[in-house]
């Protein structure tokens, strides 16, 4: 055994002596912890914020691009007569 045994206080009559409370934290550390916890949240909430905020400017955006794409699709289209040319791309050397 490598740990030293407990040691038990009694009073001369026999009664086992109460431990000592334990130590009150600092009124300091605990306004320090309540702080950083408020911090934390402050700065989640914020982040949360911007997400959305990003969220809601680039859907629109990605719609209007979609869009365009699409209409630039319909436009080719109807330029080549409503069908989609397939051609072979031959690749010439350069000298």
């Amino acid at each position: 055994m490598t740990q030293e045994p407990r040691h038990l206080e009694m009073t001369i009559k026999g009664e086992f002596v109460s431990p000592p409370p334990e130590p009150k934290i600092p009124l300091g550390t605990r306004v320090l912890a309540w702080a950083a916890a408020v911090a934390a949240m402050a700065a989640a909430g914020v982040i949360a914020v911007f997400a959305l905020w990003l969220l809601m400017v680039l859907i629109p955006l990605a719609l209007l691009i979609a869009l365009l794409v699409y209409l630039a699709f319909r436009y080719q289209l109807w330029r080549n007569g409503g069908s989609i040319q397939v051609g072979t791309f031959r690749w010439e050397r350069r000298r």
